[in-house]
């Protein structure tokens, strides 16, 4: 709320979102060696349902998807996410994460049902950490921007250059 009255009051519109992890499976399995395992997903709050659609997931991730971290689930992203846009995340995300084992087919399958339920909402996220020779570079992050690209091309899914911030 201080953050939304000081930009405003600066003229400055904004962007109220979350960094959410996806549990690998319900929200609610709280299996050891099964559910420890979550996928990162950076969902933006376009309007004011937007907002009370992020609270809520933020919400049940606490209060009933914690298990080592907050987790929401894909039939919570179903049920809550008119006026969310969302973003496929950093190496981290379900996208990331088939590419880095290359496992190209899987991240077709996520990307899909993700465009399925956001619609153009949903983005493919790249991000580059510098050059080669860099110290922060990194060749994961190569491997995953180019399969995100061919899945752009081949879902005709947008593609949004972002950096692995947190503050």
């Amino acid at each position: 709320i201080e953050f939304y009255k000081e930009a405003t009051s600066a003229g400055v519109k904004p962007i109220i979102g979350i960094e959410t992890y996806v549990a690998a499976r319900k929200h609610t399995d709280k299996e050891p060696g099964k559910d420890k395992n979550r996928f990162h997903l950076v969902l933006l709050a376009m309007n004011e349902k937007g907002y009370q659609n992020l609270m809520k997931l933020s919400t049940t991730a606490n209060l009933d998807g914690f298990y080592y971290f907050p987790r929401v689930d894909h039939e919570l992203l179903e049920q809550y996410n008119e006026g969310i846009i969302a973003t496929s995340a950093c190496l981290g995300g379900e996208i990331g994460d088939a590419l880095k084992n290359q496992d190209y087919e899987k991240a077709k399958e996520v990307a899909s049902w993700y465009k399925s339920v956001f619609g153009d909402r949903y983005y493919l996220e790249i991000q580059d950490h510098g050059h080669p020779e860099a110290p922060s570079h990194n060749e994961q992050q190569k491997l995953v921007n180019d399969g995100i690209f061919k899945l752009s091309k081949e879902l005709d899914i947008k593609v949004v250059l972002t950096c692995d911030a947190h503050y």
